[in-house]
């Protein structure tokens, strides 16, 4: 059914979720599993202006993939699968994800719903639902952060 499962990680408990129900499902399906942290690039605001920051980019990327690598050996070694890559991306989260899922020939992605109120989502807007709205040609599955009360 889903060859390449793609599944977003910030380090939130939501994303914990998803990448439990992603290696799940790649376990089950032979799946290549493969674990993608979005960083934003630099920017700092001056009064209105949102200017590109000229803090090197690496200062931000040497944690991220540090940490995306204790991640896929954790997984590796307590889910058993050996299949498990990681990806480290820059620029706008729903965007990137679909992106390189369409680029890589990942047919699925997951994703982790923080369950924000309607006042924070309005502002803040929801990453799960641009994801859902953008991808035409790859499947998403967005877990609830409730549903592992459920399990």
């Amino acid at each position: 059914m889903y060859s390449c499962i793609l599944v977003g990680y910030d380090g939130s408990e939501a994303s914990r979720l998803a990448i439990e129900k992603a290696v799940g499902l790649a376990r089950r399906l032979g799946a290549k599993l493969v674990i993608a942290t979005v960083v934003p690039p630099p920017t700092v605001f001056l009064g209105e202006l949102l200017i590109p920051e000229v803090t090197e980019l690496s200062e931000i990327e040497k944690p991220a993939r540090e940490r995306l690598g204790k991640l896929v050996k954790e997984i590796r070694e307590a889910a058993g699968l050996e299949n498990v890559e990681s990806a480290l991306l820059v620029g706008d989260p729903a965007e990137e994800l679909v992106n390189f899922a369409e680029a890589s020939g990942c047919d699925l992605i997951v994703v982790g719903r923080r369950g924000r109120g309607g006042l924070e989502r309005l502002i803040l807007g929801s990453v799960s639902s641009k994801i859902v709205s953008i991808s035409h040609r790859v499947d998403v599955l967005v877990v609830e952060s409730s549903s592992a009360k459920k399990n």
